[in-house]
Formats: C-alpha cells, sequence, structure tokens
C-alpha cells in the first residue's frame, strides 16, 4: 500500500507540476493574446487614417481634375479669342495701310495739281 500511495504521490506531483507548466503556458498564451490584439488595434487604426487620407487625396484628385478641366476650357476659350482679335487686328491693319497709300496717293495728285497751278 506505501507503495501504491508512493505511485500516485509521484503522479499527483506530476500532474501538478504539469498543471502548472500549463498554467504559465496559459498566462504567456493570454499575455502574447492581448499584445498582439493591441498591435491589430493599432494597425486597424493606421489603415482606417490611410483609408481616410486615401478618400481624401481622392477627391482632392477630383476636384483638381475638374479645375484642371475648366481651366483647360479657360485656356482653349481665349486662344480662340486671340485668334480672332489677331485676325481683327490684321484686318485693320491692312484698313490703315490701304488708308494711308490712299491718303498718300490724294496728297501726290494735290501737290501734282498744286504744282501745275504753280507753273502756269
Amino acid at each position: 500500500m506505501e507503495k501504491e500511495k508512493q505511485t500516485v504521490k509521484s503522479e499527483l506531483d506530476d500532474l501538478r507540476t504539469q498543471i502548472e507548466h500549463l498554467q504559465k503556458g496559459e498566462a504567456a498564451a493570454e499575455k502574447l493574446s492581448k499584445q498582439l490584439e493591441q498591435h491589430l488595434n493599432r494597425i486597424q487604426t493606421k489603415i482606417e487614417d490611410h483609408v481616410k487620407q486615401i478618400t481624401d487625396l481622392n477627391h482632392s484628385k477630383t476636384k483638381l481634375s475638374s479645375e484642371n478641366s475648366d481651366l483647360t476650357r479657360q485656356i482653349e476659350e481665349f486662344q480662340r479669342q486671340i485668334g480672332t482679335l489677331n485676325k481683327a487686328k490684321t484686318a485693320l491693319q491692312q484698313q490703315l495701310d490701304e488708308a494711308k497709300r490712299t491718303l498718300d496717293d490724294e496728297l501726290r495728285g494735290k501737290g501734282s495739281v498744286s504744282n501745275y497751278y504753280h507753273r502756269y
């Protein structure tokens, strides 16, 4: 009986040691689980921040793209207006040149007539 008692006691000690190891392992696993959960929360927060930044940047990109399109249309309209004004300027310059030639011709004609009358 003493031998059986000793065997049971030995088995009991082994079981207690195993329980202690399991408890230590469980505590370490819980600690690691909490650390991983905290790390996961930090990562999720960073992901949410990055998603918000991406959304904001996409919104800004869309707005800038729209503004760019508007400015491009304005530039094209200004270029058309400049073309129209350049054509008008050219036409006016031609009219001015023609008026100068006509005036010069008239002045030469009057000068010839004046010379004709002064001679006779």
